[in-house]
Formats: C-alpha cells, sequence, structure tokens
C-alpha cells in the first residue's frame, strides 16, 4: 500500500532580495501558512521558481522549509531536469535536505525525441535509483508535453512511484488518470480552478498555487468535498476560481507573488528574467482579491 497523499500542499513561492534567495522569508511564510490545515509543502517547483536556482540554493530552500514546518507536515521538492542522471542525484541530495517526496518533471528540452517510451524510462530510471518515494509531474503549458496516460499507469505500478500532479487543467484527461491507476495511487489535481471537481471524481489531494494566495479556502473546498458537502464546496471553489484563472493562469509568479505582497506574505520580485508586475496590475490583483473576499 502506498502512503496517502491527501489534502492540500501549497505550490511554495521562492523569496528573493535583489536577486538573492532570502531564507528568513522564506521561513517567515512558512511559519505563516503553519496556522492553517495544509498537509505540507512543495519547494522548488514552477512557483518557486526552482528552474531559476542553482542546486546550492534549491537545497538551502528545502532545508529552510523542513525547518520551518511542523513535523506532520509533508515536505516535497521539485527535482526534475532535462538529464537523467543529474535528477537522480539532486533527487537523492533533496532527501538528504529534508524533502519526504520528490516531485520530478518531464524532461522537455529536447521534446521531439521525448516520446512515450523515452518518459517511461526516464521516470523508471530515477524511481529505481531514488532514496524518496517520486510524483510524476506533468504541466504541458510549461513543457509543451503531454504524459500519455498509459505511461502513467505503467509507473503507477513501479514501488517508488507513489503520485502524479496533473497541471493541465483537462478534466476530462484527469479522470482518465483516476480511471487507469491504482487506488492508492495518488492523483493530485495542480489547478485550483477545477478542485471541486476533482475531488468529485476521486481525488484526494492537490498541489496548488491557489493555495498559497487562498490556504484556507483551498483547505475548506478540500474537507467540505471530503464530507460530501458538494453545495458548499462548489460555493467556496466559485469564489476563488477567477483568483486562480486571472492571477495564476495570466500573471503567473510575477502576478502570485505581487498578490502575496498585499496579502500579508512576503512576494518580492521574481527573478530575471522575470519581470515585476506594473502597478497597474498589481491594482487589478487587489481588486481580484478583494471580489473573493481574501483581502
Amino acid at each position: 500500500m502506498k502512503p496517502s497523499l491527501s489534502g492540500i500542499f501549497p505550490a511554495l513561492t521562492t523569496p528573493f532580495d535583489k536577486g538573492e534567495l532570502s531564507l528568513p522569508r522564506l521561513k517567515s511564510n512558512i511559519e505563516k501558512y503553519n496556522r492553517y490545515d495544509l498537509s505540507g509543502y512543495v519547494v522548488l517547483g514552477s512557483t518557486g521558481e526552482g528552474i531559476l536556482m542553482n542546486d546550492a540554493e534549491g537545497l538551502k530552500a528545502i532545508e529552510t522549509v523542513r525547518s520551518a514546518a511542523p513535523a506532520g507536515k509533508i515536505v516535497i521538492a521539485g527535482t526534475g531536469t532535462d538529464s537523467t542522471k543529474p535528477t537522480i542525484e539532486f533527487t537523492n541530495r533533496a532527501a538528504e535536505a529534508g524533502a519526504q517526496y520528490a516531485l520530478v518533471v518531464t524532461p522537455f528540452y529536447y521534446k521531439a525525441q521525448m516520446t512515450a517510451q523515452a518518459l517511461e524510462a526516464y521516470f523508471r530510471e530515477v524511481a529505481d535509483h531514488s532514496r524518496i518515494p517520486i510524483i510524476l509531474y506533468t504541466v504541458p503549458k510549461f513543457t509543451g508535453l503531454d504524459l500519455p496516460v498509459p505511461v502513467i499507469a505503467s509507473l503507477a505500478k513501479h514501488p517508488n512511484v507513489v503520485g502524479l500532479k496533473d497541471s493541465s487543467g483537462n478534466i476530462a484527461t484527469f479522470g482518465e488518470i483516476l480511471k487507469s491507476c491504482p487506488p492508492d495511487f495518488n492523483v493530485l489535481q495542480g489547478s485550483g480552478s477545477v478542485l471541486h471537481a476533482s475531488f468529485a471524481l476521486g481525488a484526494r489531494g492537490a498541489i496548488l498555487a491557489l493555495a498559497d494566495m487562498a490556504p484556507g479556502e483551498s483547505v475548506e473546498i478540500h474537507k467540505l468535498a471530503m464530507a460530501g458537502a458538494w453545495e458548499k464546496a462548489r460555493e467556496v471553489q466559485l469564489r476563488v476560481i477567477t483568483v486562480n484563472q486571472r492571477i495564476v493562469g495570466n500573471y503567473g509568479v510575477p502576478g502570485i507573488k505581487g498578490a502575496l505582497d498585499l496579502l500579508g506574505y512576503f512576494g518580492g520580485d521574481p527573478r530575471p528574467p522575470l519581470r515585476p508586475v506594473s502597478q497597474e496590475v498589481r491594482e487589478a490583483i487587489r481588486q481580484l482579491l478583494t471580489d473573493a473576499d481574501l483581502l
């Protein structure tokens, strides 16, 4: 039986101060998130600008999140790269730094050669040599690749592959994955816009950028859904759906960080080449948060 990854995991942002990693601000954000009934934290994911950080910075971020999170909170680290050996090496270093699970994105640079067979072989080799369990990560809007459902179903049988984060936003595909995988395989939703629908289909958990801005509401949707209070869960989902669609979907990491500044967390500037949002966009974000009763 594979461990259950139920509940809500925020896809953390990474604070930078004048372009340099700010561990005190990361620690402060975690301490504020600890007030909510979150299942754990994801560090170095897409929202965390992990691709813009070097290994030493990444390991320090993992150590900081692990030290600031209570013992009962699960720490998941994004460890995937486009190369198999470095992914294995960084995954095992992340384990030493305190990560309990590795979130491994599909390699995508040579996407024309990333056939179903190549992708399955990559994940199998990583899982075979990783000291911690692997969570597959498919995020087509960034990689330009879909992880085929038959590949996911095959990898779900691997003893060291415990779940999948699906950030496609395609609820039909999400349902196909749930249908094709064993009941103990953790199929995690990566889009805050379709939480209600995902839980209705049978998902138990989610890794969300939305939970950075609306941790309480994300947890509430999950708890209400698990209790069968679907209409109340729907009401909360509809209240925050535009925040996810506009801030996460349109403004991306700079917008999420701008929202966090308004909400009392430290967002700060993204790391170049990403640029901070304009004052005009910041005001639009303020209105979106106000309309959703988050501000």
